[in-house]
């Protein structure tokens, strides 16, 4: 599944492959260290996108370490995401949904 650039050129479209905002989450997730990717399973994923009516829809299943605000701590993972993004491609995703699937405790 890809999404098409709003910038035409003379050339052509530009599309990028769902798969690339996957990694650019991932790496977002990864650098965060009060956060991890929940344990992806042969069918499942931790993390979804989809483009629905022409918006792009990211969902994250995510563990948090206990010691840490939630609220904040998955605020500032979407802001780190949606920015990653918009820098990194030049589009915005229009929903990014962060489900805390459980707690770290180490």
């Amino acid at each position: 599944e890809y999404i098409a650039l709003k910038q035409r050129n003379e050339i052509g479209l530009i599309a990028i492959n769902t798969s690339v905002f996957q990694t650019i989450a991932k790496i977002a997730v990864e650098e965060d260290e009060h956060v991890v990717l929940h344990d992806a399973t042969p069918f499942k994923y931790p993390i979804g996108c989809k483009v629905v009516n022409d918006q792009l829809i990211l969902t994250l299943e995510i563990k948090v370490d206990y010691k840490v605000n939630v609220n904040e701590t998955c605020s500032r993972l979407q802001t780190k995401i949606y920015e990653s993004i918009e820098h990194m491609s030049d589009y915005a995703p229009d929903v990014i949904d962060i489900r805390v699937i459980g707690f770290l405790f180490e």
